[in-house]
């Protein structure tokens, strides 16, 4: 196997497990340990984190330890403000080429969202989230959108997991229909073929997950 390839396969386990929001703010991890869980040499993941680096998603102290950022509410409204401008834009250019099926889809995927808070599994909860959000961006066929969406969701993943972290204590509250109904506003304007309303929604999502993530950043500050 050439080096690339298994480069690229680090790479892309760690970007995927960053996104999901399997690591904590400032959690560290070095590339002996790292080369250690992957079974490779330590030049495939001093690659795979140098590009992550570069994609701020993680940091490399002068020891060459990454970490994971600490969690900042500036930069949460930083990247809340650029989601909101990004993903609105190509909600509105997906619109256009989202059909009955991808409604069907859609809407599927709202149903499994919903049965996973019910039964209070996070991490389902969590990847039908992504799965329903990505599903419409794809629809605007613009890999230059995508790309900085995927960004930002990168740089959301410490977000991510103070949110999944506190998931199953928040199910227990009036909280527990709230993170469908957006998606289920989005899908009924879908349905109408209401362009605005359709944006207006998935807008609205980011805004509510970030003012319930303001919430936890400052309890934990506290």
């Amino acid at each position: 196997m050439e080096r690339q390839t298994v480069q690229d396969q680090v790479y892309a386990q760690l970007r995927e497990a960053l996104i999901a929001g399997a690591f904590e703010a400032k959690e560290a991890f070095t590339i002996a340990g790292l080369a250690e869980r992957f079974h490779v040499s330590h030049m495939p993941v001093r690659e795979a984190l140098r590009r992550l680096a570069a994609e701020n998603a993680l940091r490399i102290a002068p020891s060459g330890t990454a970490y994971v950022p600490d969690l900042s509410a500036d930069e949460l409204d930083d990247i809340t403000r650029a989601r909101v401008i990004i993903e609105g834009a190509a909600s509105m250019i997906a619109f256009d080429h989202l059909d009955d099926s991808d409604l069907a889809t859609l809407t599927a995927i709202v149903a499994r969202h919903h049965a996973s808070g019910l039964a209070g599994d996070t991490p389902a909860m969590t990847a039908a989230n992504r799965e329903f959000h990505f599903h419409i961006y794809r629809a605007a066929r613009s890999p230059v959108l995508m790309s900085q969406i995927e960004n930002l969701w990168l740089r959301s993943g410490p977000y991510v997991r103070i949110l999944s972290d506190r998931m199953e204590q928040l199910l227990k509250t009036e909280l527990r229909d709230s993170f469908t109904a957006h998606h289920e506003a989005a899908c009924k304007a879908l349905a109408a073929r209401d362009a605005a309303a359709f944006r207006a929604a998935m807008e609205t999502d980011i805004q509510a997950s970030h003012g319930l993530l303001r919430q936890l950043i400052a309890e934990a500050a506290g």
